[in-house]
């Protein structure tokens, strides 16, 4: 841009040249052309920077994130940061309304300030000499602080009377809160334990009674272990009726 004004000027102060040299006159005339600030380099504004100390501006303390939807929390939030901003005020006002009345009221001179402290040393004074007149105790007072204390009496033991008998009393063993409950869980205990035997002994005579329906080696049944398991069989049925 900037190559650019000044091939354009001198191109003009050229075609100026030219229609002067033609009439006769020597007459030069000055362009205004708005031309781009120069460019400062950082070592020059660096002086100025220093020399002007820079201006920061305050900024306000926030309660709570900024990003909170207009609801219950941003309402609570404006309320506990109005509050303080009125509280720091009220202080503001209190330290300032104070330093008036400081500076506005009649300074004591030192010995002003001295008399006072005496007096007020011989009022203490007094007081003290009068509570240790009151305080003072009878003289039968004294003499019955400084007489020896009595040895206090050991109490008597009290003896236990033994029974007619001579023997002790047997100690019952208190009912468990959980009696009921664990003699239900031994019953339940114990009527599994007989399922279970039950269920293997009927799975011992499936399995005796399929062994004993096998064919011999000459295809005929074999009756006499067949009844064997049959009257086993008929036993437990009858033993646990």
């Amino acid at each position: 841009m900037f190559r650019a004004e000044i091939a354009t000027f001198f191109f003009l102060l050229r075609q100026s040249l030219d229609s002067n040299t033609h009439r006769g006159k020597t007459h030069l005339f000055c362009l205004n052309i708005d031309m781009a600030p120069k460019r400062t380099h950082d070592g020059d504004a660096a002086p100025a920077s220093k020399g002007e100390p820079a201006i920061k501006k305050r900024k306000g303390f926030s309660v709570g994130p900024a990003n909170l939807p207009d609801g219950t929390y941003r309402r609570k939030t404006q309320k506990i940061k109005n509050d303080l901003i009125h509280k720091a005020k009220v202080k503001k006002a209190y330290a300032k309304i104070k330093a008036e009345e400081l500076a506005n009221a009649p300074k004591k001179s030192v010995y002003d300030t001295a008399e006072g402290a005496e007096t007020e040393n011989g009022k203490n004074k007094e007081e003290a000499g009068e509570e240790a007149t009151t305080l003072e105790l009878h003289p039968d007072r004294i003499a019955m602080l400084n007489e020896p204390e009595p040895e206090p009496a050991p109490a008597p033991r009290l003896e236990r009377r033994p029974r007619g008998d001579g023997k002790q009393r047997e100690r019952r063993p208190k009912p468990s809160a959980f009696t009921k409950e664990m003699e239900f869980a031994e019953k339940r205990r114990k009527a599994e334990e007989a399922r279970q035997k039950d269920r293997e002994a009927k799975q011992n005579e499936r399995g005796a009674l399929l062994r004993a329906k096998r064919p011999d080696q000459f295809g005929k049944r074999r009756l006499g272990r067949e009844s064997n398991v049959l009257l086993s069989r008929v036993q437990r049925m009858v033993g646990q009726n």
